[in-house]
């Protein structure tokens, strides 16, 4: 990783991307804009949005709720964020989360990055929205092959 220069990222509709049930997730700053520091996606959340439980080995993940409702699970702990609040996940603890609201808005940083290209390499382009429901298109087999194509570290708990 070489040393962080500042990154100035206006917001891009190209960054924007549909994901699981119709939600659309932005990413906000790369690893490449961070020198590897960090990266940052936007969740614009739907209802029954989650991630099954998964486990980081490359990275510590933060989410920091803006609205809405968002189950989390982290270990053997499970908390629901109403309103606002933040979560932090070290790398190695296994978790997930499932939005009950009707929408929620969410941020996921990741620490150091790289993480974020998951979500615009697996996610699906805007404009396919129309076509057919996404939730149609998803699967959590999907993901993983994503993930493991990537080389992210992730592991999937039984």
């Amino acid at each position: 990783m070489t040393s962080p220069v500042p990154a100035i990222v206006p917001t891009d509709p190209s960054r924007s991307r549909l994901w699981g049930v119709g939600s659309i997730v932005t990413t906000c700053l790369t690893a490449e804009e961070s020198a590897g520091a960090l990266g940052i996606t936007h969740f614009a959340a739907k209802s029954g949005e989650r991630a099954p439980k998964h486990i980081h080995t490359l990275e510590d993940e933060i989410f920091m709720v803006r609205g809405g409702q968002v189950v989390v699970t982290a270990g053997e702990e499970t908390s629901k964020i109403e309103g606002a609040g933040v979560v932090f996940l070290p790398r190695g603890i296994p978790h997930s989360y499932l939005v009950e609201s009707d929408t929620a808005d969410f941020y996921v940083i990741t620490t150091p990055g790289g993480f974020e290209k998951f979500f615009a390499e697996a996610g699906y382009p805007l404009d396919l929205g129309a076509a057919a429901p996404v939730g149609d298109r998803w699967s959590p087999a999907r993901t993983q092959d994503f993930a493991e194509q990537l080389g992210l570290g992730l592991l999937w708990p039984s």
